[in-house]
């Protein structure tokens, strides 16, 4: 029987190697001159996931044997099984994500894929984030995400005439199907592009000029808005927005509040900028609606203030 200590060893070892894999399948799907982007990330998330749900399973049994077979100490469970162990709802989505991104895997191993990633992409992007909401919640200790953003970010949809002769595969179709039904459903995870204009050039991330002189003249319109699309955030639908962004990196115990919201928010003035607060002019009630980039920042905040905390103490 191993000790309470090698245990832990082992546990965390399962935890490091599946970090490794979790880390190699957002490289690997980042990189838009590698044209084996959608199998690597498969293989590799996949891995994360086995090694991850297998430290989990030991963790909780306390003991290493419930990941082997019983009729063969030698030889431990895969994937589906574990899978199976501790997602036992059939309409569990985590369960139902990995399943799908599970059977891609499969399939390319077999068989020739399309690089279809920028279809993929969003179901990918949702099983990074049941990924690491499942590691924070389980191991809140584990510094996840410590130096990297798990996002994935877009890529070059290319040319579909150049795959079309794959995608006449029949067993690609039936992907495909299946594909079709994964986009339609909860699991996926809008990814949204914002470009904001700055006149600060430390906080810019693309330089532009605008020529007055040129053939091609460029100009700035101003376009009526609908605070309903730009700004569709209550006060209490925004702090539940934040808290699920903020869990990614710091886990369930983030800490945010409502009143730590309040806070940053009279800091940096968030309320005062139309750009991440709309207050109804003629609202009796003073109604406040908030926007994505209020989101986007108050996280990033809150979690800079958060690291920076951490490693004073």
């Amino acid at each position: 029987m191993i000790n309470t200590k090698d245990l832990h060893k082992y546990i965390n070892a399962l935890l490091n190697k599946s970090e490794e894999a979790y880390l190699m399948s957002i490289e690997i799907i980042n990189k838009p001159t590698i044209n084996y982007r959608t199998e690597g990330f498969c293989f590799f998330i996949c891995n994360a996931w086995e090694l991850l749900l297998k430290a989990y399973l030991i963790n909780k049994a306390n003991d290493i044997n419930v990941i082997n077979y019983k009729d063969d100490s030698n030889r431990t469970i895969g994937l589906d099984e574990c899978v199976e162990k501790v997602f036992t709802s059939t309409t569990d989505k985590t369960k139902i994500n990995i399943s799908f991104i599970r059977n891609i895997r499969n399939k390319s191993t077999h068989l020739i894929l399309p690089e279809f990633d920028f279809i993929l992409s969003p179901a990918f992007q949702r099983c990074l984030t049941n990924y690491n909401k499942f590691f924070k919640k389980h191991f809140p200790d584990y510094n996840l995400n410590e130096k990297i953003t798990p996002y994935i970010a877009l890529v070059n949809p290319g040319n579909s005439d150049d795959v079309s002769s794959l995608v006449l595969n029949p067993a690609n179709l039936i992907l495909f199907d299946k594909l079709k039904n994964e986009i339609n459903s909860n699991e996926i995870l809008v990814q949204t592009l914002r470009l904001v204009s700055t006149k600060k050039e430390s906080e810019a991330d693309i330089k532009y000029t605008v020529v007055s002189d040129s053939e091609e003249k460029a100009k700035f319109i101003n376009v009526p808005k609908d605070i309903e699309v730009t700004h569709p955030y209550t006060t209490n639908e925004v702090i539940k927005k934040i808290c699920e962004t903020i869990e990614i990196t710091l886990g369930p115990n983030h800490g945010f509040t409502s009143n730590k919201f309040h806070d940053i928010c009279k800091r940096k003035n968030i309320k005062s900028n139309q750009e991440y607060c709309y207050q109804f002019p003629y609202s009796k009630n003073n109604i406040k609606k908030y926007s994505d980039l209020t989101i986007e920042y108050v996280s990033q905040i809150y979690i800079e203030e958060k690291k920076k905390k951490k490693s004073n103490e």
